[in-house]
């Protein structure tokens, strides 16, 4: 498993590579963005859950987000408010990087 992925021609000035902790907080970012949902806080003491993995393979890059959402909202809307989110954010930021992202809602609570 790759540890980065690689944009060849980046804004037509040449090569650059990005790590797997780049999608991780731009994903992050872009989750918490949405109104009604934020990434799941990790239940143990001994973080062994993390809310947020990405895998990089052949160049195609998945990003699995556990989220909590808000209990009064739309989960099909709020999650694929996240899915979209996190894909302009991702376009945006790394041009045409290959990426699939899978979402799971951990829990429902009040969030502020």
């Amino acid at each position: 498993m790759a540890q980065y992925v690689r944009i060849n021609n980046y804004s037509k000035l040449g090569g650059m590579n990005l790590s797997y902790q780049v999608f991780y907080q731009i994903a992050e970012h872009a989750t918490n963005k949405v109104r009604g949902a934020k990434v799941s806080n990790p239940t143990s003491r001994f973080n062994i859950f993390k809310p947020i993995s990405v895998k990089i393979n052949k160049g195609l890059v998945t990003v699995f987000v556990t989220v909590s959402l808000n209990k009064s909202a739309n989960i099909n809307a709020v999650c694929l408010a996240i899915q979209e989110e996190i894909a302009s954010s991702l376009t945006a930021f790394t041009e045409m990087v290959p990426f699939r992202i899978d979402i799971k809602v951990a829990n429902l609570a009040q969030l502020n």
